[in-house]
């Protein structure tokens, strides 16, 4: 029973914990570094897709051009 109640007590404790200033930066610090990663991968993506569109641009670009010189010859 005496098991219990320390339990008890130790939880109530906790429920009201106020972390320290230190702890609450620490923990910001981690957030904002989990954010960084997010954004790096995020434009990392990015990136390749806007490499992506322009390879496209550029191939489908140069087959139309192709395309109407053909038809030019047959005229």
């Amino acid at each position: 029973m005496r098991k219990l109640l320390t339990q008890v007590r130790r939880m109530y404790a906790r429920m009201f914990y106020v972390p320290s200033a230190e702890v609450l930066a620490l923990r910001e610090l981690e957030e904002a570094k989990r954010s960084l990663l997010e954004m790096q991968t995020a434009k990392d993506y990015s990136g390749r897709m806007v490499e992506y569109n322009m390879d496209r641009i550029r191939r489908l670009t140069l087959y139309l051009n192709k395309a109407m010189e053909n038809k030019g010859d047959l005229s």
